[in-house]
């Protein structure tokens, strides 16, 4: 069976979920993915064709985007297509008419955009009157954002499908390794964040908390994995809170396990969150969390058990909450073996994957 992808822009946590979800379907099915040129180098085992477009409302750039994954879908004829992210749908769905595909699933990996913001605003009334009410199956990421999804179309249309990822099995001299790479001490105490760098990610109040920390413990480091728009500004803020000698931003990393090994904690402060695969490698690396109060926080972290939630946007709190596990490291590793057991058990790659492998068995044997 042909299965084509029509993924947004997009790196970080989704992109790790696809190359899972690639890895346990691919022997399974001819899939396809269609998406912006420069996630091309990405999939270099598939068959991938580039069409241009970005996140965000561009109407030119959309309507041509449109028309030519409509031309590309009825030259293809893929037996299902499978849309990754808000924006994709917004491409794929009109196009999926034109080009007489009938199977759509939608994979909605985040909430929608916050509901002050101009982009909440013009989506959600598209989404309501049109997208969504064209696809057979929306796969959600949580219960959180199911709750959303399901304000919007028919519930029994809703699956939720929670990401998985592999429990590392790390060899014996990976902490060590991962302490060289990052160019920090074995005696260090590491804090780590993986996140795109972002305004949602809350990593403002992470930097006004490490000022907090850095006197009263100054072996602390604190490392931040990823990139984004908003990279110059945090590196500036940084600079102006003088926290240079202990924020290090390594940018993009691709195997983020391995540096996770030489880590002593997690923590990341979001504002807004889908389901957070980084979080899901943290635990399933042995960390214990440190995250904000969130819904889907709660879907996966045990409070007292596995971490500790805060308030967001508490830089007071999120600082507090850093030195009660830093300072109880028995408590720590009980948090963080339990983190492990709980990916083990419901979060696995194996679940995600046998979980989207039902919804195409049952779109595949229906007629629309």
């Amino acid at each position: 069976m042909k299965i084509a992808w029509v993924v947004r822009p997009t790196e970080g946590g989704i992109l790790r979920h696809l190359k899972h979800l690639l890895t346990g379907l691919s022997s399974e099915y001819q899939i396809s993915i269609i998406g912006p040129p420069s996630l091309q180098d990405n999939f270099s085992d598939q068959q991938f064709f580039p069409l241009p477009f970005n996140d965000g409302i561009h109407p030119l750039q959309d309507m041509r985007a449109i028309w030519r994954l409509s031309r590309l879908l009825r030259q293809q004829k893929p037996d299902l297509l499978h849309i990754h992210g808000l924006k994709a749908v917004m491409i794929a769905a009109p196009a999926a008419r034109l080009g007489n595909c009938s199977k759509l699933v939608f994979t909605a990996h985040n909430n929608l955009p916050l509901p002050n913001s101009r982009w909440y605003k013009v989506s959600r009334s598209i989404v309501n009157r049109y997208l969504l009410s064209s696809l057979q199956r929306i796969i959600t990421v949580s219960a959180g954002v199911r709750s959303e999804i399901i304000k919007m179309v028919p519930e029994h249309r809703v699956i939720t499908i929670y990401n998985g990822v592999n429990c590392p099995n790390y060899p014996s001299d990976a902490f060590s390794a991962a302490r060289q790479r990052m160019k920090l001490s074995e005696t260090a105490i590491v804090i780590g964040v993986v996140a795109r760098l972002i305004p949602e990610k809350g990593l403002y109040t992470l930097l006004e908390a490490a000022s907090i920390l850095k006197n009263i413990m100054p072996e602390l480091k604190f490392v931040i994995v990823g990139d984004g728009p908003e990279r110059k500004s945090l590196e500036k803020y940084r600079d102006a809170l003088e926290l240079q000698s202990i924020v290090c931003f390594l940018g993009y990393q691709e195997d983020v396990p391995q540096l996770m090994a030489g880590w002593n904690l997690f923590v990341l402060p979001s504002l807004n969150e889908g389901f957070s695969l980084s979080v899901l490698e943290a635990m399933a690396a042995r960390l214990p969390v440190v995250v904000t109060d969130l819904p889907c926080m709660r879907e996966m972290i045990v409070e007292g058990k596995g971490g500790i939630f805060v308030p967001p946007k508490d830089s007071p709190s999120l600082a507090a909450a850093i030195l009660r596990i830093i300072k109880d490291q028995e408590k720590a590793k009980m948090m963080g073996d339990y983190n492990y057991f709980r990916v083990l058990n419901d979060f696995s790659v194996d679940k995600m994957v046998d979980g989207t492998r039902y919804v195409y068995n049952e779109l595949l044997k229906k007629e629309y």
